[in-house]
């Protein structure tokens, strides 16, 4: 413990020394935000002043500096370590040794207080150092961008050198870029082609870098980094009138087609490839892209996975602020709807988003003080950054599309670290670590209603004198308000509620996690990806692009919401949040964002590429499942205008049995789980209808109850729809065995462990059809009873001898049997006294109670366990010990094991409502792709748990479909080979100490040290269980998962379910067809070494089964009373499955050599997979397990005795067709074919 300690404080202090390196003072002059306030320093801490005179470290990109200063003046650093590094390799071997003895000494004092600093600081030494791993590999190595730095050089040396352009009519200048290969990038509307103004083009004032690539804040993304590239546009290429009707945004899109003609006569010197991009998603502000061509040039970035973004900015002087104040209006109704006749004042609606972008030209080089601020004062603040972008990206949030950005992060955690709260107290300090400022800022963002109280990062916190620009008028125009420094910009302009909403969710969750102090969660909050639409949200709803703009959509709105598409994404939201209130607890709205376009074409829109717009829909468990909603009271007139405004002919005045007279709208439905699940579905199917014009078999795809038909039999008729009639029925049966009169002892309790007492079997349990109604139909589905143990009072008259307690097990089920049928008319009981297949099968009773569900009970007793302890100490026999080990598994299996298993499943299924659908499902799922045999079902059971009771990275699912398919996405990334799964059945019962055992037991069994490698030169050893779920009972993970399944059906399961999810994913986004989805449940023959058909017919589950065909069960009878005695007999035999029997006898005689696949639910094939590393070719040995023939191995020449030749040598073969024969026999009446793959 002590080594691991040294190591985490030598971890401490090497990232300590890199950070003060990185922190050392440069001569440059730092840059100077006027809106910083100076007492923003008060702290003083030590970490403050060894960074205090830090610059952005940017000479080699601003100006005509050179980095070679920088290089020379960090060699002297270099030349010192490399002579310590001399002089450590001169040490004396005996002295490595003594500092290598030295590592394993205990913690000092001093080592064991920066362990707990480190502690306070990150949480816990571990946290820490999976923090600086991250870091290692999500950060920018500086010293490799050198290529990118000689192309920044180059593209600024070319930017200042363009040539200045006379004034020019828009014809003129769109000929002349046509001409050159270049489409300007005008926004929608485009300009009007008698448009007065000119159009001028003048060289850049400035052109710097800018952004998180200067801060070094930059990490790494899948989609890949950029680099900004400011230019400046001189003022004289405005006119004061050009906030106006677009006339900005004109002249923005000119000066960027200008530079891209620039740089294109440029692209194969500096080897790049040249597209416009939507700057944040708004086409209104197009930027120019440079990516790298990988031409393999002295320019050449391409494997640095960055690209160049060059933007435009322009002077804050140049236009005066109020004119763009959130009230006011800088779009004219007469513009859009193209009238020469100036429209009235009135008519005026302000255009807030269109100010806000306008503005945002002007801060790029302010927020880059104020943030390069912070990263010089204080020392956590980079990484926090680069710690948030990881955290934003897992989560789906980008600046992509104008959503919630690491840059607004950024400025937020600024906030904090400038101003006090409302008790005046400092929330973070510059001494605060990167967790500790990450955590602090995710809380703020987590519980602050930015709506009440509007963020301003004003000095004073408060926004400016200016009425223009009063927080009333910020509140009015946008949604969410975080104003800049400056106090007039919103940065959260494009932000809408509901993006907000769901940052402030995931923020809340991951604050929980961050407080959670028995675990660290570190992969739930950084290495997950959680954003998958299917799996995040319990419902999803896909709208096609709209044909026709819905009534929402005024000339008033459209003045600030220049698409429809960008109007939906705030609108459809807002409506649904609005109508479903308690029902949901988070509405999102996203589309895919606008791809980057060539140069040489028009800029497209959402509306041009026909995008579609989802919804996620995260549902509040129990009240989401309501039928009716209830609206305000009849006095209320104003709120039943608005509530018939919403609900349309739907709401109507209902009075209730409490004598309330309401607004309401029902959607009437069964009361079963299922049927109330899809109430939300239809409500929003309606309201889109309703506001928006869109048909759901048209225009809309609603995922949430698309796989309840595989929870029922195709051809089976349901007689009761849920689990309440059967748990009834248990509950009167345990009632009634509790109080039966004539019995010597009491009956305690009646433990229930039948999947359809805890409601997880895959069909709702039906009740028994009476005899003579099996016999007119000629069919009786299969029926299988329902498992329970009675268990009696505590008595020492039970019989000291196994076998004797057996007889007195079948005198209780006889006397059970009769005073059941006695005292209870209507039931039936029958007896058996089992097959003998261990000294414990004593038999059951099976009682058919008068609502048709049968139970099978059989009897526990404690002293069975004693007894067999004892017999297997004294057993000598080999035989003996065999059997009574037999026995002991049963007893622990049936008696300990099952009952465990199913109340505490029993209670989990009554806590998580959707945990059954998805019991059910995933159970369906697994045999559908014949794979019953092989996966106990009590294991699936578990996993399916996990997915409910440690909700790390999403929550509780509140649908079955959602619950499903994150199983098999758990299923799909758990790394069974050195993660065991740990779930907790019991709340509160698995604790720091059960978990240690639970990783200790794993390691043992895998060869596995501390750390998660292999042991040096240790045995392989075959992994059992592959899958280890270990449960607060089960700590060695062996009571469900010891011997099935093997790695090959882990590894078979794992792409299977790849597959699966990757279906879905496509259906979701691509607006597949409900059928579509039945292919998750179809299994390829493919993969198998032989398959065996049975006859549908002698199947008496096969109406059970997906593929349900009625002509593959014979000619039904014409007259229902002229039904053959054959046929009788057939519909009796309900509770024999002979294909569970033939497995058995497969397994019994082939077990060693193949592996058997099949579908338990009616599947009419048996698959069949040989064992190649047992059925291979060998010598000839008496107990080979599997029919084998003689191969003579002919003689051959030896090398020690040219021309001599070896005796022939018996071998064998195996003798395939041999046992395809045998089994064939084995299955004779059953198998009708046999398919050799």
């Amino acid at each position: 413990m002590g080594a691991v300690k040294r190591k985490a404080v030598a971890e401490t202090s090497v990232v300590s020394k890199k950070r003060q390196q990185q922190q050392k003072v440069s001569a440059q002059p730092a840059f100077v935000d006027p809106y910083i306030d100076p007492s923003d320093n008060e702290e003083g801490s030590e970490s403050e002043q060894d960074v205090a005179d830090e610059t952005a470290e940017v000479p080699e990109f601003l100006g005509d500096n050179d980095s070679a200063d920088e290089d020379e003046a960090g060699s002297d650093d270099d030349e010192a370590a490399e002579e310590d590094s001399a002089e450590a390799d001169a040490t004396p071997k005996r002295k490595k040794l003594a500092a290598t003895h030295d590592l394993y000494k205990a913690p000092t004092n001093d080592e064991m207080q920066q362990l707990r600093d480190t502690t306070d600081l990150f949480k816990s030494n571990l946290f820490k150092l999976q923090i600086d791993e991250l870091m290692n590999n999500v950060r920018i190595d500086h010293t490799k961008t050198g290529a990118l730095e000689k192309a920044l050089r180059k593209v600024k040396e070319v930017l200042d050198t363009v040539d200045d352009i006379p004034e020019l009519g828009l014809a003129e200048i769109t000929q002349n870029m046509k001409a050159q290969g270049i489409v300007i990038p005008f926004p929608n509307p485009a300009p009007p082609a008698d448009a007065q103004y000119k159009f001028p083009f003048k060289r850049p004032s400035k052109v710097f870098v800018v952004g998180s690539y200067l801060l070094k804040t930059v990490a790494k993304s899948p989609s890949g980094t950029n680099v900004d590239i400011v230019v400046q546009m001189p003022d004289s290429v405005f006119q004061d009138k050009d906030t106006v009707n677009y006339r900005y945004f004109y002249k923005r899109a000119y000066y960027v087609a200008v530079l891209a003609a620039e740089l294109r006569k440029h692209r194969k010197e500096l080897g790049i490839k040249l597209e416009f991009e939507a700057f944040q998603g708004d086409l209104r502000r197009p930027v120019l892209v440079l990516k790298s061509a990988g031409v393999g040039s002295q320019y050449d970035f391409a494997k640095l996975g960055f690209s160049i973004k060059i933007l435009v900015t322009f002077s804050q002087a140049l236009f005066p602020a109020t004119r763009l104040a959130p009230g006011r209006n800088n779009v004219r109704p007469s513009y859009l709807a193209g009238s020469a006749t100036p429209s009235s004042t009135a008519d005026h609606t302000p255009t807030p988003r269109y100010n806000a972008a306008l503005l945002q030209d002007t801060a790029f080089v302010t927020h880059m003080n104020l943030l390069h601020h912070h990263v010089t004062t204080c020392g956590g603040f980079r990484d926090a950054c680069i710690l948030a972008k990881v955290w934003l990206t897992q989560r789906g949030f980008s600046g992509a599309t104008g959503g919630f950005s690491g840059f607004l992060f950024s400025m937020v955690m600024g906030y904090l670290l400038r101003t006090n709260d409302k008790n005046g107290n400092r929330r973070l300090g510059n001494s605060f670590s990167s967790y500790q400022l990450l955590k602090v800022t995710m809380e703020f963002l987590a519980n602050h209603d930015f709506q009440v109280e509007p963020v301003f990062m004003t000095p004073d916190g408060k926004p400016l004198a200016d009425k223009e620009f009063s927080a009333e008028d910020f509140v009015a125009a946008y949604e969410v308000v975080i104003v800049d420094p400056s106090g007039k910009i919103n940065l959260a302009s494009s932000l809408s509620k509901s993006s907000m909403d769901e940052l402030q969710f995931e923020a809340k969750r991951s604050t929980e996690l961050f407080n959670d102090v028995a675990n660290d969660h570190f992969e739930a909050l950084f290495l997950r990806k959680v954003n998958v639409l299917h799996l995040r949200y319990d419902n999803v709803a896909r709208i096609a692009a709209v044909a026709q703009p819905p009534a929402a959509y005024t000339p008033a709105v459209a003045l600030d919401y220049p698409t429809v598409h960008d109007f939906l994404l705030t609108f459809i939201p807002k409506l649904l949040k609005k109508a479903l209130k308690n029902r949901a607890a988070l509405v999102c709205a996203r589309s895919e964002p606008l791809s980057s376009w060539r140069c040489s074409t028009a800029p497209t829109t959402h509306e041009d590429l026909e995008t579609a717009i989802h919804i996620g829909l995260m549902l509040k468990g129990e009240d989401s499942l309501a039928v009716i909603e209830l609206g305000p009271s009849a006095d209320d007139e104003e709120g039943t205008q608005a509530f018939r405004e919403l609900w349309g002919e739907k709401a109507e005045l209902r009075r209730f049995k409490n004598g309330d007279i309401m607004e309401s709208v029902l959607f009437d439905c069964d009361g079963t789980l299922e049927q109330r699940s899809l109430v939300l579905g239809r409500m929003v199917a309606y309201l889109l209808e309703l506001h928006v014009g869109i048909r759901p078999k048209e225009g809309l795809s609603y995922w949430a109850g698309q796989l309840h038909k595989f929870l029922r039999a195709p051809g089976i008729e349901m007689q009761v729809s849920s689990f309440q009639p059967v748990m009834d029925a248990f509950n009167k049966f345990a009632k009634n065995l509790r109080h039966l009169e004539g019995l010597p002892l009491s009956v305690t309790q009646t433990i229930p462990c039948a999947e359809g007492l805890r409601y997880t079997s895959v069909f709702v349990p039906q009740p028994r059809l009476q005899e003579d109604e099996a016999a007119v139909e000629a069919y009786r589905p299969y029926y299988e009873p329902l498992d329970c143990i009675i268990e009696f009072e505590t008595t020492p008259r039970w019989p000291g001898d196994l076998k004797a307690i057996q007889l007195s097990k079948r005198a209780f089920y006889l006397e059970i049997a009769e005073l059941f049928m006695a005292q209870h008319p209507g039931t039936r009981a029958t007896v058996s006294t089992g097959l003998g297949t261990h000294i414990l099968d004593s038999g059951h009773v099976e009682v058919t109670v008068d609502s048709g569900f049968t139970f099978r009970c059989t009897i526990h007793v404690d002293r069975e366990a004693l007894l067999l302890e004892k017999a297997l100490k004294d057993d000598d026999a080999t035989k003996a010990h065999e059997n009574h080990a037999l026995a002991r598994m049963h007893y622990q299996r049936s008696y300990i094991r099952s009952t465990y298993h199913s109340t505490r499943l029993q209670n989990l299924c009554l806590r998580f409502p959707f945990l059954p659908q998805t019991i059910r499902l995933t159970k369906r799922w697994l045999a559908a792709h014949l794979l019953s045999p092989q996966v106990p079902i009590e294991l699936i059971e578990i996993i399916c748990a996990k997915v409910f009771v440690e909700a790390t990275s999403w929550g509780a699912p509140s649908s079955g479909m959602v619950g499903f398919l994150r199983t098999l996405e758990l299923l799909r990334t758990w790394d069974w080979k050195k993660e065991p799964m740990i779930v907790e059945l019991e709340p509160g019962m698995m604790n720091g100490e059960i978990r240690n055992k639970i990783a200790t037991a794993f390691r043992t069994s895998r060869g596995l040290q501390p750390d998660g490698t292999l042991i040096p030169d240790s045995p392989r050893k075959p992994l059992n269980p592959a899958m280890w779920v270990a449960t607060e009972q089960d700590v060695n993970g062996e009571w469900w998962g010891l011997g099935k399944p093997g790695m090959v059906i882990v590894e078979r399961i794992k792409g299977l379910a790849a597959a699966a999810l990757a279906h879905v994913d496509g259906l979701v986004r691509n607006g597949g067809s409900e059928k579509s989805i039945s292919k998750l449940f179809v299994s390829l023959p493919k993969g198998y070494s032989l398959l065996l058909r049975l006859d549908p017919s002698k199947l008496p589950r096969f109406r059970e089964s997906l593929s349900y065909d009625p002509d593959a069960t014979g000619p039904k009878p014409k007259y229902k009373n002229l039904v053959s005695m054959k046929d009788r007999e057939l519909a009796l035999l309900s509770e024999i499955d002979p294909v569970e029997y033939y497995l058995r006898d497969l397994h019994t005689a082939f077990g060693d050599c193949a592996l058997f696949f099949h579908d338990r639910y009616g599947g009419d094939v048996i698959g069949v997979v040989w064992n190649p590393t047992v059925v291979v070719e060998g010598n000839w040995k008496v107990d080979t397990k599997f029919n084998v023939e003689a191969v003579l191995e002919k003689p051959q020449e030896t090398q020690a005795s040219a021309g001599k030749k070896s005796a022939e040598k018996l071998r064998t073969k195996p003798n395939l067709m041999a046992m395809v024969s045998e089994m064939h026999r084995l299955g004779e009446g059953l198998v009708v074919a046999v398919d050799v793959c």
